[in-house]
């Protein structure tokens, strides 16, 4: 949700940098202190992280991405388009539900580590 409630437009978002983005500066201004040591991170920092990316990346089931990406983009232009019911968000909650399911054994064709839209797309997909 943001400033507007729950139905934003994409290109609608210049009040929301104003007030976040003031919000934020002002909170930080709170938390930093002006000459301020760095907070030190653990020597292992990071690597869960490092660990999910190289596992999704590693995947091997024998759904495409791009195909359980397409079902959810169509369910969701289905039961959760801009003017919405609690019927039919109740019924794509259960279609959604049923999709990430498969999640699972989704599959990732290109292991590279440079420019993998897979990858990146399949992340996002989780997200």
């Amino acid at each position: 949700a943001s400033v507007h409630g729950a139905n934003r437009l994409g290109a609608n978002s210049l009040l929301d940098l104003v007030v976040f983005g003031r919000q934020a500066a002002d909170t930080t201004a709170e938390l930093v202190k002006p000459n301020s040591a760095p907070v030190q991170l653990p020597a292992n920092a990071g690597e869960a992280t490092l660990a999910r990316l190289d596992k999704i990346r590693n995947c091997k089931g024998p759904i495409p991405t791009a195909a359980l990406r397409r079902e959810l983009q169509v369910s969701m232009q289905k039961y959760a388009p801009v003017y919405r019911n609690s019927e039919d968000l109740a019924k794509g909650k259960v279609v959604v539900d049923e999709i990430m399911k498969k999640y699972k054994d989704v599959g990732i064709s290109d292991r590279s580590m440079i420019w993998n839209t897979d990858l990146i797309e399949t992340l996002e997909l989780e997200n």
